[in-house]
């Protein structure tokens, strides 16, 4: 079944630009009208490449011919971009974090509603196989009844890898509000919503070198923490979560999810495969076979030279069938606010040292279904060539 393509702009043409821009290009549900950035050239830059224009942000606000735009600025942007988007009345799907607040997130979503445009957020990864493999045993019941769970990341510093670092050391840049959501949506994926968050949160080196790119060697003052050690209380479950920038060595313990009948351990949620396994006292460890789900199979390497699937973009694909067909999309605002305001929860406990309730919920997103999702299926391909598996640096897209 076809549609009439989705128009698209892109407001942003930073790092992660290149995989939105390949996978917008290169699926039949979408097509690409416009790119826009602060930098003329730049927007100018990236538009050729893909064959469409670059133009100034409030060109492409006002474009009637661009039914969403797709916000890929940096993050302590995303509010002030995100009214501007809505207000125009255009959908929207933005990189993660979506809102720095749960008030301006719950403020932007009843905007929406009463401009009848849609909304959707990063981070997608959840559609991965890796993940779908989780959440299909965790509802079988293959773990019995979960009670407990934990996941570590940990990282010397983003400055060790991404070129413009300082955003991430400044509010709006911290930890759970980067690499948090990828964490943070992959458990509302397994258990529902958070109904509780206590965390506490401190702070490395004071000062930062940038490592690679053209501002090698600059230094830059660190104004937030660094490290959160937090616990997410579920309705069921609690969750041991540590997110840092302070680990000399990459660590990363993507999580264990303990239940009364086994274990589950899960896949990296920054990308889309991975493998999980199941441990049941009677059967042993089981690594689960995720090949025959979609959006699982490597495409690219990471910047350790891993083979990984990445196929970003595939949340944008679902909205746009959802415009198109009256459907609901998977990164709804329900997710999107509650996703938010536990991310807004850890920094505010870290802060002030006490438990923070949740005012918000949310259903989990709906498992994908090969038959009932096959137009998806069909319609998000790779965003990367497949000589993207053989580029020694991985350098295709930073993970951050």
């Amino acid at each position: 079944m076809s549609f009439e393509p989705v128009r698209v702009g892109v407001i942003g043409v930073g790092d992660i630009s290149g995989v939105y821009l390949n996978a917008i290009s290169r699926s039949p549900a979408l097509a690409l009208r416009a790119v826009a950035a602060r930098s003329m050239q730049r927007a100018a830059t990236a538009g050729r490449r893909h064959g469409v224009p670059g133009v100034t942000v409030d060109a492409l606000l006002a474009d009637d011919g661009i039914e969403v735009v797709v916000n890929l600025t940096p993050s302590d942007q995303h509010e002030t971009l995100n009214r501007r988007i809505v207000a125009a009345g255009k959908h929207l799907y933005s990189e993660k974090p979506f809102a720095l607040s749960s008030r301006v997130a719950t403020e932007l979503v009843q905007d929406a509603g009463r401009r009848n445009v849609r909304i959707g957020s990063a981070p997608d990864t959840f559609f991965g196989g890796a993940h779908q493999a989780a959440r299909a045993l965790v509802d079988q019941g293959a773990i019995g009844t979960p009670v407990f769970g934990h996941a570590f990341v940990g990282l010397p510093g983003l400055e060790h890898f991404h070129p413009n670092p300082a955003q991430f050391y400044r509010p709006g840049g911290e930890p759970p509000y980067d690499i948090g959501p990828y964490f943070i949506t992959q458990w509302i994926n397994l258990l529902g919503p958070v109904r509780q968050v206590f965390a506490s949160a401190g702070a490395g080196a004071a000062q930062r070198t940038i490592r690679r790119g053209p501002l090698h060697g600059t230094s830059f003052p660190v104004d937030v923490p660094t490290t959160f050690n937090a616990v997410l209380e579920f309705d069921a479950a609690s969750v041991a979560l540590t997110l840092s920038l302070d680990v000399a060595a990459p660590t990363l313990r993507p999580g264990e999810l303990y239940g009364s009948g086994g274990t589950l351990a899960l896949a990296d949620p920054i990308f889309f495969s991975g493998e999980p396994a199941l441990f049941q006292p009677d059967q042993g460890r089981t690594v689960c076979a995720i090949a025959d789900r979609p959006f699982s199979t490597p495409n690219r390497l990471n910047h350790m030279g891993r083979p990984v699937a990445d196929y970003r973009g595939v949340g944008l694909v679902d909205l746009a069938i959802a415009l198109r067909h009256g459907s609901a999309h998977r990164t709804a605002p329900d997710l999107i606010v509650h996703a938010v305001e536990v991310m807004e929860a850890l920094v505010t406990s870290g802060r002030e040292k006490r438990a923070v309730p949740l005012h918000t919920s949310c259903a989990r997103p709906a498992p994908l279904d090969r038959e009932r999702d096959a137009l998806l299926i069909d319609m998000t391909p790779s965003p990367f060539d497949p000589d993207a598996l053989a580029d020694k640096g991985g350098h295709a897209l930073q993970e951050h």
